[in-house]
């Protein structure tokens, strides 16, 4: 029996998805049976499907002589676009054009455009949503997903770079956002400027002129010849994607990003220590599925990567989490990155906050191995979290081991976000942190760097 469990989709009135145990059903409506049959019947799609790009699905017609019911393989972490990196939101836009293009030649079109279309596996973009595509009239040009992509996909980009616009506001803006709000947002040279006048400017001054006095000129629909409406298509598409890449910030740096390369706390040989340290904790433990956080640039996940696991790296530093997804992206590294802060997860969102899932559900129990390397100390001092708080969402993370970097009181860098909350957290030490583990966790091993800081390999306690 199926259950409307949190992430399923309703909207579609060809179609609805939900969960069964480890599958992904999708029902569909008897009116778009034979559309979807044709598209995975056809060629494009079984080498958009071999190639990766397009989610597989199983066809199930046990349970409906007249509907279709699709089985489709679950995506272990799904993430949404509100957790995305500037680049992993160009990889996704890239995508979905990509799609549309090839889509062309073959009879068919998307008909929608979102990232909500899209998820991520590692580093690699796969679109999902089979009822996106449909039959393309031959003769017309235009594409209707076109003020879609560029709502949903081109504005949030863009204002990213040109305003510094968190590209977290998707959570808050399903369809995008319009071109007036943008242009009001934005000074006449930003207006005028070659990356907003196109996107921004002008639909801005025509919606203007729609609403004014002044009769409007009835649009008239043409068809063209097939080729010439392939030709504008594939123009139009190509456009698109020239201004996707324009679109995306330069490479910023923060604090967090320059992290690797400024510290003032790790000599050279004691990083080199740690990094030892940790090559061999996750070389003998053989973890299949890793979680690091506070991954900042990835130095950590890379090397459990390398090892031979599949890694989530969470980083809520936008810039760090960017360099990340880039580096994995290059070294082909099976490295996911979901941008976002441990100490304010992602919540659950959509119709009766069940369309897409909370992120701390998302990750409970999924992982051999949790790295907490040079974090704790951010959460106790910045963001007030309990030892034993800490621990305990630890404990529900991982199955089995936990990695815990522990910095001493004396450490400068404990210090520096202690802002005389002395009397609060000046005495904490390493007891208290083997206290909070205590009937959780039970300790493997311990290696205390030159530097002070303690590394501490946990094992999880079975049954609690």
């Amino acid at each position: 029996m199926t259950s409307a469990l949190p992430g399923a989709t309703f909207r579609d009135p060809a179609g609805s998805l939900s969960f069964e145990g480890n599958l992904v059903i999708r029902r569909i409506e008897p009116s778009a049976r034979g559309a979807v049959l044709d598209l995975l019947e056809s060629r494009f799609c079984q080498i958009m499907q071999q190639r990766g790009d397009l989610i597989e699905a199983a066809i199930d017609d046990s349970n409906s002589p007249e509907g279709l019911t699709l089985h489709h393989p679950r995506i272990s972490i799904p993430t949404y676009p509100w957790e995305w990196t500037p680049s992993q939101w160009l990889a996704a836009g890239e995508l979905t054009l990509n799609l549309c293009d090839e889509a062309l030649a073959a009879g068919w079109i998307l008909k929608d455009a979102t990232p909500l279309n899209i998820l991520f596996t590692g580093t690699r973009p796969i679109f999902v949503d089979i009822l996106s595509f449909e039959r393309r009239d031959p003769k017309s040009s235009i594409w209707l997903a076109y003020g879609q992509y560029v709502r949903t996909f081109l504005l949030p980009l863009l204002m990213n770079r040109m305003l510094s616009w968190p590209l977290a506001l998707s959570l808050f803006k399903r369809d995008g956002y319009e071109p007036a709000d943008c242009y009001a947002a934005l000074d006449w040279s930003q207006r005028l400027s070659r990356e907003a006048f196109w996107p921004i400017t002008l639909p801005t001054l025509l919606d203007r002129r729609k609403h004014s006095d002044a009769p409007a000129k009835k649009s008239v629909s043409r068809d063209h010849d097939p080729e010439v409406a392939t030709d504008v298509l594939k123009r139009t598409l190509a456009k698109l994607r020239q201004r996707t890449r324009r679109a995306l910030p330069a490479n910023a740096a923060s604090d967090w990003s320059e992290y690797q390369g400024t510290l003032t706390h790790y000599t050279p040989e004691e990083s080199q220590q740690k990094l030892n340290w940790v090559r061999h904790a996750i070389d003998t433990s053989k973890p299949a599925r890793v979680l690091d956080i506070g991954a900042n640039t990835g130095e950590f996940s890379a090397l459990a990567a390398e090892i031979g696991a599949n890694v989530t790296a969470l980083e809520r530093d936008m810039a760090s989490a960017d360099r990340l997804f880039r580096m994995a992206r290059l070294r082909n590294l099976p490295i996911q990155t979901i941008h976002a802060d441990l100490a304010r997860p992602t919540p659950a969102v959509g119709w009766e906050n069940a369309e897409s899932v909370a992120l701390l559900p998302r990750l409970e129990a999924q992982f051999d191995l949790v790295l907490m390397l040079a974090v704790i100390h951010h959460l106790l001092l910045m963001e007030q979290i309990p030892l034993p708080s800490i621990v305990a969402l630890c404990h529900r993370l991982t199955r089995r081991q936990l990695i815990i970097e522990w910095v001493p009181v004396q450490d400068p860098m404990y210090q520096s976000l202690m802002r005389g909350r002395g009397s609060i957290y000046g005495s904490l030490s390493e007891a208290d942190l083997l206290t909070a583990c205590t009937g959780s966790f039970h300790m493997l091993n311990r290696q205390e760097l030159n530097n002070g800081r303690v590394l501490f390999l946990f094992e999880k306690i079975a049954g609690c």
